[in-house]
């Protein structure tokens, strides 16, 4: 089903309102407006202000719809025509692109949005932005911005940093760099993070480092140390552990961050991270599977992780005696 009217070669009447001078449609496959490029100036009124849509393209910004839209056809996303204020519920912050949810609320806002090209660098793009100071309590920063995302009561969901940005959250376990970003919790609280560097984490199963190498900076929403709203570890990421886990009268099995094709080159070697998931008396082990373990009913032993093989070698035999346990 449509979520538009055309009015004419350059006219759409949305639920919203009209956009005039379109140049440029794109539809999905059921017949919805996924997005329109403009060529004349539109004021869209939101919950962020009055916003004018791009209407101009630039090297930087170069082919990008100028406005995306829900199933309903009300707005998702605006590119804005220059950086300006947006009203945010911590107050007025720069924007190149706002989105939104579907009932209006604001969802994510981007300081920048400019196309890392051949003819625009990330430097020349790092200029553009602005750096913004906050204070959390668990975190006082000052740092260059990719994104800040809401929840849709107004609450912040999560910090995305500019590549090459880090900063330093405090946490019961201790403080640790974080780059990426990191998420919160609707009440406030540190709700996740992304290691800067490999870092200590002591868990219900024993210390293990943390880090994820595969991590991307695309949004912070969940990170390789994860908590609950009280405080408490709830997740942790790890690409350089494995974890024996025997439970009473049963075998050793070893759990390993699992090989995965790696991104650029079929001869370089790249692991997926295991995941430990923390309930009040389970782990819940990820490794390509899902293994939970009540964690009074079993044995578990950190041991550091390098080449992929699991189980027992040589090595591990002369230092430790787990199999006669």
């Amino acid at each position: 089903m449509n979520n538009y009217l055309r009015l004419d070669d350059s006219r759409v009447q949305l639920p919203f309102g009209v956009l005039s001078g379109v140049t440029s449609m794109e539809a999905g496959a059921n017949g919805t407006l996924r997005s329109v490029i403009l060529q004349e100036k539109n004021v869209i009124v939101t919950h962020a202000g009055d916003l004018y849509a791009a209407y101009t393209e630039t090297p930087r910004r170069k082919r990008k719809p100028s406005v995306r839209f829900h199933p309903s056809g009300l707005v998702q996303a605006i590119a804005l025509e220059e950086q300006q204020e947006v009203l945010t519920p911590i107050g007025g912050m720069p924007a190149e692109l706002v989105t939104f949810y579907e009932s209006g609320e604001l969802h994510r806002v981007f300081p920048v949005d400019g196309q890392i090209s051949g003819f625009w660098t990330e430097e020349e793009e790092r200029g553009m932005n602005i750096p913004l100071t906050f204070d959390l309590g668990f975190s006082l920063f000052t740092a260059l911005l990719s994104s800040l995302c809401f929840y849709k009561s107004g609450a912040i969901k999560s910090f995305t940093l500019y590549p090459g940005e880090s900063i330093t959250v405090q946490t019961r376990l201790g403080t640790f760099p974080a780059r990426h970003g990191f998420s919160l919790h609707e009440n406030g609280a540190l709700r996740s993070f992304e290691p800067a560097e490999p870092v200590r984490v002591q868990t219900p199963v024993g210390t293990v480092t943390a880090y994820d190498p595969l991590a991307h900076g695309v949004h912070a929403d969940l990170g390789s140390v994860a908590f609950s709203a009280d405080g408490t570890l709830t997740d942790v990421r790890t690409a350089s552990n494995r974890i024996l886990a025997q439970p009473q009268g049963g075998a050793v099995r070893w759990h390993a961050p699992v090989q995965v094709p790696h991104f650029c080159s079929d001869d370089l070697p790249c692991f997926q991270p295991l995941r430990l998931s923390f309930a009040s008396d389970t782990v819940t082990i990820t490794d390509g599977g899902e293994h939970t373990y009540r964690m009074d009913e079993c044995h578990f032993h950190v041991s550091p992780f390098s080449d992929g093989t699991l189980g027992c070698s040589p090595a591990d035999c002369a230092s430790c005696s787990l199999c006669s346990r």
